[in-house]
């Protein structure tokens, strides 16, 4: 039969949905339009009002607010994700052929073997790298703060370590310091976030 809701219950289901910071503009007045007509089609009087706009969110979203955010995200992105994923991975492709062509040239110290190593490490470390990162985060894949601060701390130090190792192969100067810099980033601020969010992700219920 349903139940007629209250201008205090329909602010209560408002407060209670807004308490999630919804980044999509308009997502979360859809949502409150759908929980106060669930609510009112399935509602019933003599149920405790609180209890059942708990039930109402769940059964809408059984994995949380943020799963339907990230659902309506994706759909309204899927053609630019694509597009962007395509270009990423082309990129990653050529460096790694340049850089493993680079790698059969000095082998057999055929001319051009540096500047493929050198092309295709450069654009692997300073190009595919920072963009598949940029990918991760502006559709949302990585969301808590310490994944966050993992992923970018490891990125630089993945970077600077490739950059050195590539410098050395190639004689450059400032190798060691590159490779050092890269190094310390790795130990100190990787490695303890990195096992930090690990132990955290062990004891979660």
């Amino acid at each position: 039969m349903g139940m007629k809701i209250s201008d205090a219950q329909e602010a209560q289901i408002r407060q209670r949905l807004l308490r999630h910071d919804f980044q999509l503009e308009g997502l979360a007045e859809d949502l409150i339009d759908h929980i106060y007509c669930y609510l009112y089609e399935h509602g019933k009087e003599d149920r405790d009002f609180t209890e059942q706009l708990e039930e109402a969110i769940k059964t809408m979203a059984p994995e949380g607010l943020e799963s339907i955010e990230n659902e309506t995200f994706y759909l309204l992105n899927f053609k630019k994700m694509i597009l962007m994923k395509r270009f990423i991975y082309a990129v990653g492709l050529i460096s790694t052929m340049a850089f493993s062509a680079g790698l059969i040239f000095k082998l057999f110290h055929w001319p051009g073997a540096n500047a493929l190593t050198g092309f295709g490490s450069t654009i692997a470390l300073l190009v595919f790298l920072p963009l598949w990162a940029f990918d991760r985060f502006k559709y949302k894949m990585v969301q808590k703060p310490l994944d966050r601060w993992k992923m970018i701390i490891g990125i630089c130090a993945g970077i600077l370590i490739g950059l050195g190792t590539v410098m050395k192969l190639l004689h450059l100067m400032g190798a060691g310091v590159v490779f050092i810099t890269g190094s310390f980033l790795f130990i100190v601020g990787f490695l303890p976030i990195y096992f930090l969010s690990s132990y955290r992700r062990s004891i979660a219920p």
